[in-house]
């Protein structure tokens, strides 16, 4: 080896971490020793789940064969994040070289690594710039160094049954693209209608038409952006993506079915009838989504919640239950059991209004309440419809935000500067609140996430040499 590939293998990993161009090599390398093509026998993908993210993260490694058993160094010492990751997920991975190995990384003893190391230098020629002992040295030498570059023993795992992979990594991609394809729709749905191209008339009055309007913009903004990258999370195997994928199902459930029902069919003008096909295949949708969402989380496997968690969202949930009665409904409800209604909104669109006041006073209400006191009491039961209130309670923020601000820039008599302000510290608030709740689910993976054989290499993290 040449001086000049020695300084250019030690600048690739300066630092003790991988530059730019190294990530990318290993990307490559990674992709190569996977398949197993053009690659020694003992030139692996090793495939562990990240310690923070909790997703599946890939780096090619060198297997060091010594007394018939196999082993992996780090080259790089004990602050590779590889070895952090492989500790945080109590040694479970997966081994690739053209066949998916599930396996079991053991740390071996100081004392005993002097050998491994000696034999990890004979057969990974790029590791010998990083590592501080000679290849021809003693094995006194290298025994003097062991301490610093860990070493991992390789065992199959049987735990890990052969037959799981498969059907996660199918699940993953069904739930992925299904939200892909949702996220789509409704973005297809919302340039459809009042707020882009107006080819989807709905039957309502103009402060409904507002209300729409605001909504589609936010689906736009916000729903089908968040609904597709929770997609893609799932198309990468993410563990927390079942659970982030009821949000945004749930929302196209409760907002679709106003869209689909709360038309004043024989009264206002529209078509939107000839898209009912459409809009009924995005809610059938949505609601498969909600149920495989569902089933594919069992709350066993949620991660653990703080008491100040619970008590968080128990709070939230119950104040938004209030708000909902007390600020949104009380009032018109009240003037809608005169004899002589004033609300605009009531008597320019009866059926969209009943509608709402079912949907939230029948449904939306009594399962806040339920939930809240539930995530107060600190019962299991609560923990996974307490992620899926909250998230979707912030994604509905967003539509009332939009609505607010549409109907004020287009002086609906039902808007105003105070609902607009409220709406939107409101929902800034819960999205606040949100990613304090959500963020655990990215730290911790649920424990049916441990084994991790799958078809795609995700395209990052990929920390050690290309030999």
């Amino acid at each position: 080896m040449t001086a000049i590939r020695v300084r250019f293998t030690r600048w690739l990993y300066r630092h003790g971490r991988p530059n730019r161009l190294a990530r990318i090599l290993n990307r490559i390398s990674a992709l190569q020793f996977r398949t197993g093509k053009l690659a020694p026998r003992n030139w692996v993908t090793l495939e562990v789940l990240g310690r923070r993210s909790g997703m599946p993260v890939t780096f090619p490694l060198v297997v060091a064969d010594h007394e018939g058993e196999r082993y992996l160094v780090s080259m790089l010492g004990v602050h590779a994040n590889w070895v952090a990751n492989v500790r945080a997920a109590g040694g479970r991975a997966v081994i690739h070289h053209g066949t998916s190995e599930n396996v079991l990384l053991t740390d071996v003893a100081a004392g005993e690594r002097g050998p491994i190391l000696r034999r990890y230098l004979a057969v990974a020629p790029g590791a010998r710039p990083h590592m501080a002992v000679d290849q021809r040295a003693p094995l006194p030498d290298f025994d003097r160094v062991a301490a610093r570059y860990p070493v991992f023993h390789v065992t199959h795992d049987p735990s890990q049954q052969k037959d799981q992979p498969a059907a996660v990594r199918t699940g993953s991609r069904l739930l992925g693209a299904g939200l892909i394809l949702l996220g789509t729709a409704v973005a297809t749905v919302a340039v459809l209608g009042p707020l882009v191209s107006g080819v989807l008339r709905y039957r309502t009055s103009s402060t409904s038409l507002n209300q729409i309007i605001g909504g589609d913009a936010a689906a736009l903004a916000v729903v089908a952006p968040v609904t597709v990258a929770v997609g893609i999370l799932a198309l990468r195997g993410h563990p927390a993506a079942p659970l982030l994928a009821l949000a945004p199902s749930i929302f196209v459930v409760y907002t679709y079915t106003q869209l689909i029902l709360g038309n004043e069919f024989l009264r206002w003008p529209g078509n939107v009838e000839r898209f009912f096909p459409l809009m009924l295949a995005v809610f059938l949708l949505a609601a498969a989504l909600a149920i495989r969402a569902w089933h594919s989380t069992p709350p066993a496997e949620l991660p653990a919640t703080s008491a100040g968690a619970d008590r968080t969202a128990g709070i939230v949930l119950l104040a938004i239950a209030a708000f909902v009665v007390v600020g949104l409904h009380l009032p018109n409800f009240a003037d809608a059991m005169r004899d002589q209604p004033t609300s605009v909104q009531y008597l320019s669109s009866p059926t969209a209004f009943w509608l709402v006041k079912f949907m939230d006073l029948g449904i939306v209400v009594p399962a806040a309440l339920a939930v809240g006191i539930g995530a107060l009491r600190r019962r299991q039961w609560a923990r996974k419809p307490m992620y899926t209130l909250v998230g979707a309670y912030t994604l509905i923020g967003a539509s009332v935000t939009g609505m607010a601000i549409t109907m004020t820039g287009r002086n609906d008599p039902d808007a105003s500067a105070t609902t607009v302000i409220g709406s939107a510290l409101m929902t800034a608030l819960l999205a606040t609140i949100t990613c304090y709740l959500y963020r655990p689910l990215f730290r911790r993976h649920p424990a049916r996430s441990h084994t991790l054989a799958r078809d795609t290499v995700p395209p990052t993290h990929l920390e050690t040499s290309t030999a």
